[in-house]
């Protein structure tokens, strides 16, 4: 794994898509060369005490040739406004690559399943398993068609995208896992992740511990420094004493080591 760095960083291109998420494509070299599926970056980009702490990111898709790498961003606080009012050339200051890297790909068919900016999190995988010509199945939920994150990616990386949306406006009017589970009467699948829905995470922990899948979760965690060191992001260990960091440990856990909060 990569020894993460500390860099200062140029921001080469801000877009939204959908409306209240913000896509950056981030210049700096040694991350976007080693980063790997499943990591991720804490970032700065101002350049006052408040906030104090960066925040952390999933790294969409890294291009070591180009030497950038990209961020979706869910504008939901201070940092993440302040991120996302950030102009093209703009510096910012990046800790990464960050967590441990997805590295087993032997599965016969994997499904994703996620909802909101939690869509932003596997897209690296995707492309990873496209590459390697390993089938892959997106289920790509939402409360409504103008919440969808990361379509037009995740539809370039996966053989098909099945969309569920809570008010029937696209795709599926229902709940994701109905989706999921036909996948998997269907014998396509036999590996899920899924990110961005304690319900979802349930659903695929339930489906590991009867052993019709390998179940994994992208967790999130209350992080200040995502490198050990102020525990905030512990979870709970399932069936043994102790936690683990999500930074450290993770980001992606199998779904029956950890315990899933309500």
């Amino acid at each position: 794994m990569a020894v993460p760095v500390y860099r200062k960083a140029t921001l080469v291109s801000r877009k939204e898509s959908p409306r209240g998420y913000v896509h950056l494509v981030i210049r700096e070299e040694q991350i976007a060369r080693t980063a790997g599926p499943g990591q991720f970056v804490m970032v700065r980009g101002w350049h006052t005490g408040d906030p104090i702490l960066p925040r952390p990111f999933d790294i969409v898709l890294a291009d070591p040739l180009k030497g950038v790498f990209r961020l979706c961003i869910k504008v939901e606080g201070k940092g993440t406004r302040l991120l996302s009012t950030l102009k093209k050339g703009s510096s910012l200051y990046v800790t990464g690559p960050l967590g441990k890297s997805i590295t087993e790909f032997d599965s016969a068919g994997t499904a994703l399943l996620v909802r909101g900016a939690g869509a932003a999190a596997v897209v690296f995988l995707a492309e990873t398993l496209s590459k390697l010509k390993k089938p892959v199945y997106t289920v790509l939920s939402a409360s409504t068609k103008s919440r969808l994150v990361c379509r037009a990616l995740l539809e370039e990386f996966s053989n098909d995208v099945f969309i569920a949306t809570d008010d029937g406006t696209e795709g599926y009017h229902g709940n994701g896992t109905d989706i999921l589970d036909q996948l998997i009467r269907e014998g396509k699948v036999d590996t899920v992740y899924t990110c961005g829905s304690h319900r979802f995470a349930r659903h695929v922990k339930a489906l590991d511990l009867a052993g019709k899948v390998k179940g994994y979760l992208f967790l999130e965690g209350n992080m200040g420094c995502g490198m050990g060191d102020c525990h905030g992001c512990a979870v709970k260990k399932d069936g043994q004493d102790g936690y683990f960091l999500v930074c450290m440990d993770g980001p992606v856990f199998r779904s029956r080591s950890v315990v899933v909060e309500p």
